[in-house]
């Protein structure tokens, strides 16, 4: 099975999350560059919502231009058109400065009107001057400039969101890199599960450009009934947890009344014009954004949930591209499908993964996973356990063949294998390293008959350097106690050779360690010289 975050459509062209609202945000501002225009009241409830998660992350210490992606972005001003109706606002005293000042510009008119009507009839003689009547409708244009309903600004910004949401998500580029998918999915008894935590379209593109048949559940779904992903040779399920650019939500009216009537899917244009003249005429499409909404009990929300975990109970493998292990209920999954049975395998595919320790109890979901799973074992201890997560590191347009086809596997035993030789002044050590790709290695030497460790120098390459060339490129030679000799990248099957300078008595004890994608690994052992 697989599961693909924003990262997996990044190769067709489309922004990560984090991009995405900060195109939409540049979008919503375009028309006045300069910033001293007068912004609509959407805009400017928007910018308000942007710059306040912004600023909040900072003052915390935190990274700020990680603080706001379309998700955070969407779920806020969602939340805050109905602010006074969250059940924390009770509790909560004032909101942001932001909100709670906002200086709109559309104030009721209404009130106007009877300020006016007020004095034109007491400029008529009328002997009812309704001062009170004044007072009252100043006030509540007061109330309204200082503290305004921002209902429907916040309703006018989603819109625009929505919208332009469609826009930079449905012309996508070319899809060819998910042909690996594609391949999987004919050759597979049973097809392929793909679950997809994105909105675009562009696994329906691949498929098509291919003749492969996609079951997305919700064409045939019935409210109060199991989302059905029967297993088929040759098709792809497609289970889009958070929603899709061309479906909309429709309520089944035929029966009831309209309180009674569930929720259905219907599927919209997936033309790129049609799904952006869709949005415009508040055809908005079904996405879901934040934990809230995601564990939702109205539309497909649920069905596709149970679907989803229904279908990894039926696999022993998952391959994840992309996913940035930011959503809970995702995270949940992952974790109790992994811990019901010790047989199973992950393998992580990402643009880059961090090299060096990871902390056990980290408060990152991904941390914990790497460190439970893929980490194959204490830097300083001997005992290394098999994996159960491989990490890939790269592209889906450049290892998504990888990701799929290799599984996580024992350590090569022994790590490392050393070539010993005596030559004039000291030996030469030949090391290969057989475990996986390390940054930052470094190569340490003791022996009992030597003070403390010595220094072994890197040979160059070619391997035909002279002793005589090392020798001039330490002119201090042997410097006493040296910790260890870093010698950077070391690849899988690489061979390094090193010069001892010491001069040695007994055997040598040789450690070689480093940090590789699933953390530091050490290999040790004594050598006879």
């Amino acid at each position: 099975m697989v599961l693909l975050g924003a990262g997996a459509s990044a190769d067709a062209g489309l922004l990560l999350t984090s991009g995405l609202a900060g195109a939409i945000i540049d979008k919503a501002n375009e028309d006045d560059v300069s910033g001293q225009g007068n912004k609509p009241d959407w805009v400017r409830a928007l910018n308000a919502v942007y710059a306040g998660m912004v600023g909040y992350q900072g003052s915390r210490g935190g990274n700020p231009r990680s603080a706001v992606n379309i998700e955070t972005l969407i779920s806020a001003v969602r939340l805050l058109r109905n602010r006074d109706e969250h059940e924390v606002a009770p509790f909560v005293a004032t909101w942001a400065p932001a909100l709670s000042t906002f200086g709109s510009t559309s104030l009721p008119n209404s009130e106007g009107k009877s300020i006016l009507n007020a004095v034109s009839k007491a400029m008529l003689g009328s002997d009812a001057f309704a001062d009170q009547d004044i007072t009252n409708a100043v006030a509540s244009i007061a109330t309204a400039a200082v503290r305004p309903d921002l209902v429907q600004p916040f309703e006018d910004a989603e819109h625009f969101v929505i919208e332009s949401l469609v826009e930079l998500l449905s012309d996508h580029r070319d899809v060819g890199y998910l042909k690996p998918l594609i391949d999987l999915s004919q050759s597979q008894a049973g097809g392929l599960d793909i679950i997809t935590l994105n909105y675009d379209l562009t696994v329906e593109a691949a498929a098509a450009e291919n003749g492969v048949p996609v079951n997305r559940g919700v064409d045939s779904w019935t409210p109060g009934k199991e989302m059905a992903f029967p297993a088929v040779d040759g098709t792809i399920n497609l289970l889009k947890l958070h929603g899709s650019l061309d479906w909309q939500m429709r309520r089944l009216l035929d029966e009831g009344e309209p309180l009674l009537s569930p929720s259905k899917i219907v599927i919209g244009s997936s033309d790129p014009d049609g799904m952006k003249s869709s949005a415009r005429r508040q055809s908005r499409p079904w996405i879901v954004v934040g934990d809230r909404e995601k564990m939702a009990t109205d539309g497909p929300t649920l069905a596709l949930n149970f679907a989803a975990r229904s279908a990894l109970s039926n696999t022993d493998r998952l391959v994840i591209v992309g996913y940035s292990f930011r959503d809970a209920h995702i995270n949940a999954m992952i974790r109790d499908w992994m811990a019901a049975d010790s047989r199973r395998t992950m393998t992580l595919l990402d643009r880059t993964w961090p090299r060096g320790p990871r902390p056990r109890n980290g408060v990152e979901f991904r941390d914990a996973l790497v460190f439970g799973y893929a980490h194959a074992g204490q830097w300083w201890s001997e005992d290394l356990r098999i994996p159960r997560v491989l990490l890939v590191e790269g592209t889906a347009a450049s290892h998504l063949s990888q990701a799929l086809s290799e599984v996580p596997a024992q350590l090569a035993d022994p790590l490392a294998s050393v070539h010993v030789q005596q030559i004039d002044g000291g030996i030469r050590l030949d090391v290969t390293w057989h475990g996986p790709d390390m940054s930052e290695s470094d190569v340490q030497a003791k022996s009992p008959g030597a003070a403390g460790s010595f220094t072994v120098h890197p040979i160059g390459h070619p391997l035909s350097q002279t002793l005589e060339e090392v020798k001039d490129a330490e002119p201090h030679g042997w410097s006493g106690w040296v910790p260890s000799t870093s010698v950077g990248e070391w690849l899988r099957d690489e061979m390094k050779s090193f010069y001892a300078t010491a001069e040695l008595k007994g055997p040598v004890q040789l450690s070689v360690s480093g940090d590789s994608l699933a953390g530091p690994l050490r290999w040790h052992s004594e050598l006879d010289v």
